[in-house]
């Protein structure tokens, strides 16, 4: 049933609902922190002065999308140990971990844009928190999208949030299939891409 009380049937416990939304904190987090460091970096200059070693500005940037990218991972991994102590059970690990690499694909690449959304490190930190906010808020961080107003539910479609949570709660409770799985997860690695290509743009552009 696509009605709330249709798919609350499926939910086994109160954790099914609430740690993917803690998850998806963890990686805005995640997301924010990167973003901060990198303008840090770009504003005291030491990304010039990394350019003084045999690498490139790529592989320097490179490395930082990977550290946000295992780091991603790993929040997602440890809420997913505590949740599974207090009872929540995923239906399908491999599900959910196609649904953490697609997630982490996709904030790495938010990360990035956001990293150039200011000169300085208080404008991107500012400016970072405020476009997370608002991607939880429609995004089903806060409340879940099901018990939203219709056009809220249409306007979260927007929300890299709300795919991200939606690809995580098909691999814990909702039970997708793998062509289910693939909408949210083929959604998350597009957004990821683009993302990560105009970061990366904007960054060796800037530098």
């Amino acid at each position: 049933e696509a009605s709330a009380e249709g798919q609350l049937k499926k939910v086994k416990t109160s954790y099914d609902i609430s740690f993917p939304s803690a998850m998806l904190w963890g990686v805005l987090g995640c997301c924010a922190s990167f973003a901060i460091s990198i303008a840090q970096e770009r504003e005291t200059g030491t990304l010039v002065r990394l350019q003084v070693a045999p690498i490139s500005r790529f592989q320097i940037l490179l490395g930082k999308s990977l550290a946000c990218f295992v780091t991603v991972i790993g929040v997602i991994v440890v809420l997913t140990t505590i949740g599974y102590f207090l009872g929540m059970r995923p239906v399908s690990f491999p599900k959910l971990v196609v649904a953490t690499l697609s997630v982490a694909g996709c904030f790495v690449g938010i990360m990035m844009t956001m990293s150039t959304l200011g000169k300085s490190v208080k404008a991107v930190s500012s400016t970072g928190w405020a476009v997370n906010m608002v991607m939880a808020m429609f995004g089903g961080a806060m409340i879940p999208v099901m018990f939203m107003p219709e056009i809220i539910r249409r306007l979260s479609a927007a929300s890299p949030v709300t795919w991200a949570i939606n690809a995580i709660e098909g691999a814990i409770w909702r039970d997708f299939s793998w062509i289910q799985m693939a909408f949210p997860c083929g959604i998350l690695l597009a957004l990821g891409g683009l993302g990560l290509l105009l970061g990366l743009s904007n960054l060796l552009r800037s530098q």
